[in-house]
């Protein structure tokens, strides 16, 4: 009976034990399916790498024209964002701009400074340390970022020695938190700011100032690939190697903010708007010079914000204009207009302002060209000169419109002209005359007095011309 109860207990538990055994080979993962469905949840797509170009100095349009650039790769999930770099420098407060938005980007920043030649001047340094991966062209080369004044000169000579300090010390600071944010050479970056130290690619690569050295964008997302590192988010492992590269123009805006960041062009657009309005004053309902003028003069206030501007040497733009204006309604003799030209001459010399401690980076960014200098003006000065001579000459010859300017001009006797009167034709105009002599019909006349609406007339040679 006892052994009955055990096979009864056995055939129960076998099935039992074999459903279970089932159920958890069911539970069970298969390694060989997971492999091939992975590929399938996670597919594999080609690398971006979003390309900007800034070829120029430093403004507030080459800051607006990055940060978009940063936008648009966060929003658009590029996988990195590449800067081709070559600049002599540029203003201060676009160069800090562009710095905190490069430390606070997600997108992993690559910084090439190239083509071939290609610098990172001054604000350069900075931008370039900014990047996650830093590269250079082999002939490249990058540095001297000493404080300098916009036009060149020393700090300490324009400012005071208070000032060049200050600046120098801030200069510094912010380079070497640059180096140390991206874990490159901070002796070098302060270096750099206070001695003026400029290196080549390989002495930058050897003072770990930079990672790598390679002869085109493409070169440096194939060594960069696979490198770790940081942004915004957290440490990212790049994936760029072969990645495809989407270039990212400027906008109208971003261009026109380019163009106007050289003075030589702000001068030019000054000079041009007052002398077109100098020229409406000259000839009172012209209105395209005028136009014109306003327009370069709305052109040149916009970009006196883009570039440092002595306000005195645009007020001494102004009051040579208007002296050479003057020239033109008041008998000076050549005094106003002469000072007007020096007005000219030294407003343009004096147009950037030295003293402005925002533009301390490159002095040879922010410089004017000695061919707008002295040409220009002197040329302006010629022009306006010229026409105020003519103005004045005009003023004193013979009026030639209305009554008045008909004297002395000769016409053909439309009729028999006498002491009773008769038709001429003068100055394209019908005219009643009368004459002392009888004049045959079709004689030529000459108008010698105007009484009125008649016309005093003698035959053409009988007498010389009358001057009124």
């Amino acid at each position: 009976m006892r052994t009955f109860r055990r096979a009864r207990a056995l055939r129960l538990a076998l099935p039992l034990a074999a459903a279970l055994a089932g159920a958890a080979g069911l539970a069970a993962p298969e390694p060989e399916r997971v492999g091939k469905l992975a590929p399938a949840e996670e597919p594999a797509r080609p690398a971006r790498v979003l390309t900007l170009t800034v070829s120029a100095p430093i403004t507030s349009g080459t800051a607006e024209y990055l940060d978009a650039g940063l936008a648009r790769a966060r929003e658009g999930g590029f996988d990195a964002l590449a800067i081709t770099l070559d600049t002599p420098g540029g203003h201060l407060d676009a160069t800090r701009d562009i710095v905190q938005h490069m430390l606070a980007s997600e997108v992993p920043i690559v910084v090439w400074v190239g083509p071939a030649g290609a610098r990172a001047g001054s604000a350069g340094v900075f931008i370039t340390m900014a990047g996650n991966v830093a590269a250079m062209h082999p002939t490249s080369n990058i540095g001297a970022a000493h404080p300098v004044l916009a036009g060149g000169g020393d700090v300490e000579k324009e400012a005071g020695k208070d000032m060049a300090k200050k600046v120098e010390n801030d200069t510094a600071a912010f380079a070497r938190s640059i180096a140390k944010a991206r874990g490159r050479s901070q002796d070098w970056a302060e270096k750099a700011v206070r001695e003026s130290v400029s290196v080549t690619a390989d002495e930058a690569k050897k003072l770990e100032v930079i990672d790598l050295i390679a002869p085109d964008l493409p070169s440096v997302l194939a060594a960069a690939d696979g490198r770790q590192v940081e942004t915004k988010s957290g440490w990212r492992k790049l994936h760029v190697k072969g990645a495809s590269l989407e270039p990212l123009e400027m906008t109208i805006r971003q261009r026109t903010l380019a163009f106007l960041s050289d003075p030589n062009i702000v001068a030019l657009l000054m000079l041009i708007g007052t002398l077109g309005i100098a020229l409406e004053f000259y000839h009172p309902g012209s209105i395209i010079p005028g136009a014109v003028g306003a327009f370069c003069l709305l052109l040149a206030f916009l970009a006196m914000r883009v570039i440092p501007v002595n306000a005195g040497a645009v007020l001494l733009l102004l009051a040579g204009v208007a002296l050479l204006i003057a020239e033109a309604y008041i008998t000076t003799h050549g005094i106003a207009g002469a000072a007007g030209a020096v007005c000219i001459a030294v407003g343009t010399l004096l147009f950037i302002d030295k003293s402005s401690p925002e533009y301390h980076f490159d002095p040879g960014a922010f410089t004017l060209s000695p061919v707008v200098v002295w040409p220009t003006p002197i040329a302006i000065s010629a022009l306006l000169a010229f026409v105020a001579f003519k103005v004045v000459k005009s003023r004193r010859g013979r009026l030639v419109a209305g009554a008045q300017g008909l004297v002395g001009e000769e016409g053909e006797a439309l009729s028999g002209v006498g002491p009773e009167g008769g038709d001429v034709f003068l100055h394209g105009e019908y005219w009643r005359a009368r004459a002392d002599r009888p004049i045959p019909k079709g004689a030529r006349v000459k108008v010698v007095a105007v009484d009125g609406l008649t016309a005093k007339v003698v035959a053409a040679g009988e007498m010389p011309e009358v001057q009124s």
